[in-house]
């Protein structure tokens, strides 16, 4: 349990038990290739600002730490009584030229301490929070997790999963604690006989519209893990154009920054 997931462990299993271990093979495969496209899509749309944004850091404190020392000289010459703004950059530009090597220090730990911030449990469901609110990425969060949720639960139904053990391990591939509760719920109606497709139209601040319409066609035909799938197949090119469109609004940005 370690190496495999419980989606590879559980559509094994019912590949086994119904005897089309094959299929279920390649329903895995497929799963894994698209959720893996998907999140090296969303990584490559963050490099580029991170490598900018980090550059800047870097040569913002080397002029702080040998450019300013310079202007700082000039301005006592001077003799004149300096504004507060002025007087600060030059209190920081004294102290990163005599502890340059204390200030990267500090700057490591930072960037450590707000990598071990985000990947705290305990943190977790204010960070959720958070990304919910924040505008672009609140949307692409929303699509990202709805296309999970699909494709897992669809390709567990096609390999012959129960329902409820599909949205069960549907929920621990989703990332968002807010997503987890809403798949949560609906395992609950479920195991109360309700509508499948109630729970996402009461939470459609988290799921789209179109996620519940599409699986309530999918109870009334019969059919939920092929409506499950076209949401996924949607909502994942949606995804892939937005990161697209993200890193080409990024570049301008990041210059006027600069």
């Amino acid at each position: 349990p370690n190496i495999f997931s419980k989606l590879f462990i559980s559509m094994v299993r019912a590949g086994e038990e119904s005897g089309n271990l094959a299929g279920s093979l390649s329903d895995i495969g497929m799963n894994l290739e698209k959720s893996s496209s998907l999140t090296k899509k969303i990584h490559s749309a963050l490099i580029y600002p991170g490598v900018i944004l980090s550059a800047m850091v870097v040569v913002g404190i080397l002029m702080f730490a040998y450019v300013v020392p310079t202007l700082a000289g000039t301005f006592k010459e001077l003799g004149v009584v300096l504004p507060v703004s002025t007087r600060v950059l030059i209190f920081l530009g004294n102290f990163f030229s005599n502890n340059l090597i204390l200030t990267f220090v500090i700057i490591f730990g930072f960037a450590l301490g707000f990598y071990l911030i985000l990947r705290s449990k305990m943190l977790a469901p204010y960070i959720d929070f958070v990304i919910l609110k924040i505008p672009v990425m609140s949307n692409l969060d929303k699509e990202l997790n709805t296309a999970r949720t699909a494709r897992t639960i669809s390709s567990l139904l096609s390999s012959g999963v129960s329902i409820t053990r599909a949205v069960e391990i549907a929920e621990d591939v989703v990332q968002n604690s807010f997503y987890k509760k809403v798949l949560e719920e609906a395992k609950e109606a479920l195991q109360k006989g309700a509508p499948f497709s109630e729970v996402f139209a009461a939470h459609t601040n988290l799921y789209p519209i179109m996620m519940s319409e599409m699986i309530e066609v999918g109870e009334e035909t019969g059919k939920l893990s092929e409506m499950l799938l076209e949401i996924a197949s949607f909502y994942e090119q949606e995804v892939e154009n937005k990161t697209k469109n993200l890193s080409t609004i990024i570049e301008p940005l990041l210059m006027v920054v600069i």
